[in-house]
Order: C-alpha cells, then structure tokens, then sequence
C-alpha cells in the first residue's frame, strides 16, 4: 500500500496532538466550581437627597440569571445567585451605577453599595492536577463636577491567605484632587492549582459611593460592572492525560523522515536558492 505525504503527516499530527491535556469544554468531573454573588443589603444605603443609584448581579447558570434593583438595595431579590460554572465560558458578576446633584446648601449621596463575589473550586480526583484560568472584565468609571464632590468605584478579588488576584480602583474629588486615581490590575486574568483532594476559596468585594456636598452646584455619578469568567482548565496526570510511550517520539521521526524521502524521489532537488536575509 502507498502513502501520500499527507497522509502520512496527518497521522503523525493527530498521535502528537492527543498528548495535550486542555479541556476547552465543560469542567472535568474530578473538579468542581461553585461560584456566588450577593447584595450586601445590610451594609448597602439608600440614596438620601434625591441621589439615585441601581444595581444587578447575575450568575449564567444560576435560576433566576439574574436580579435587579433601582434606588432601595432592600429592594433586591433574590438578594443572591449560586450555582457550579459547569464550562468555559461560564461567568458571574454585579453591576452598580450612581449619580447626584445638588443646588444651594443642599446634600445628595449614595452611601454605599457592596457586593460579595465568591468562588470554591474542590479537587476530588485522586490523581489529577488542576490549573484553572479566570478572565475578569471590568468597566470602571468615576465622574465629579462643581466645587465640593467625590465618587468612588472599586473591585477586589483576593485569595484566602487575602493576596490580591485582581483589582480596580477608582476615586475622584473635586475638593481634593490629590486623592483622584484610576488603577486597574496589570493582568485581567488569574491562574489557580488545585492537586489532587484540595480545595481553594477566592472571594471578592465591589464597592462603590458618592455624594455631593455645599453652596453650589456640584454632581457625582460613578459606575461599576464586573464579571468573573472561567476561561480554561488544564490537567496533569491521571486518566485524561494521554502520555506519548518513549519509543513513539522516534517512530514519528522516522515516518517523517521516511515521507521527506518519497517527497524528494518524486520531485528532483532544484538547485539550492541562495539565502533569505532576516528582516529587522
């Protein structure tokens, strides 16, 4: 039987291929990810003044997908979503937004609003590793105006031992801009490695207020979404990794090598062309 070349690298290229353990579908079933979201309605404030502020938080696999409100944060429910991120592009978040304005020896705020995000991921395989990557997106924005007012809008995810995993952080004063700032973390993206039987716990705080303040025309307005992605998951070891036998590297060198030579019988060598400069 004859082998073309193509055929002959095309069954080299599905054996070497099968040696990457990427899952770039749902979660493998020795790892679990249970991902919530919640309204810190406790803590979170009504506007006062005439302020207005409103807020979501949504979870994709979650029943409801997702909750709202607009002006009271009691008047939220359900206050929380929770649910496993059973594949890569499942994802969770809030979102909050702001603004006031005030006239004549008025006072308009928004005191406070907090939502609580947490993520626990459990390695139940007994001998499979787990690396996997989270994308968070972010759009931050902070605005003040007139003589006396500020808003602030931030976003932290920390690990248990509290290391900061990602951030945002934004703060505008118009009485003091020397407190004024725009930060976001270097990377949009952070990697955990579960090994076999552990577990992890991450968990994340978005906050965001304003207000503005004396005998003139001064305005806020400040707004906040965040969500949290599950991009990949790789694995080391166990089952789902499929190791290349020592002998199999060689054998596929020899196929190739083997393939260039029918190449070079069924087409003469041509003259060497000289070489290609390199281009900087």
């Amino acid at each position: 039987m004859k082998w073309s070349l193509s055929q002959i690298l095309l069954g080299a290229g599905l054996v070497l291929s099968m040696s990457a353990p990427l899952h770039a579908g749902p979660v493998p079933s020795g790892l679990s990810i249970s991902a919530w979201v919640g309204l810190d309605t406790g803590n979170s404030k009504d506007p006062v003044g005439g302020a207005s502020q409103s807020g979501s938080i949504f979870h994709s696999n979650s029943s409801p997908g997702s909750s709202s409100f607009s002006g009271s944060p009691a008047s939220l429910s359900p206050s929380s979503l929770s649910a496993n991120l059973l594949q890569t592009g499942d994802s969770f978040g809030a979102s909050f937004s702001m603004s006031g304005s005030t006239g004549n020896f008025t006072t308009v705020q928004t005191d406070g609003l907090f939502a609580d995000f947490s993520l626990n991921l459990v390695n139940s395989s007994l001998s499979e590793t787990f690396t996997v990557l989270f994308r968070v997106d972010t759009r931050n924005a902070v605005n003040v105006d007139g003589r006396d007012a500020f808003a602030f809008s931030d976003l932290s995810i920390k690990d248990a031992d509290l290391n900061e995993l990602y951030y945002t952080d934004y703060q505008a004063d118009s009485l003091n801009p020397g407190n004024n700032r725009a930060e976001n973390s270097l990377d949009d993206s952070f990697s955990l490695i579960l090994a076999p039987g552990q577990s992890l716990a991450i968990s994340g705080l978005q906050r965001q207020r304003g207000g503005a303040f004396g005998d003139g025309s001064s305005s806020y307005s400040a707004s906040l979404f965040s969500t949290i992605l599950l991009e990949e998951v790789r694995s080391s070891g166990g089952n789902n990794q499929i190791p290349l036998p020592g002998s199999l590297p060689l054998a596929l060198i020899a196929l190739l090598g083997g393939a260039w030579a029918l190449q070079r019988r069924a087409h003469p060598a041509s003259p060497l062309a000289p070489p290609v400069q390199e281009r900087s």
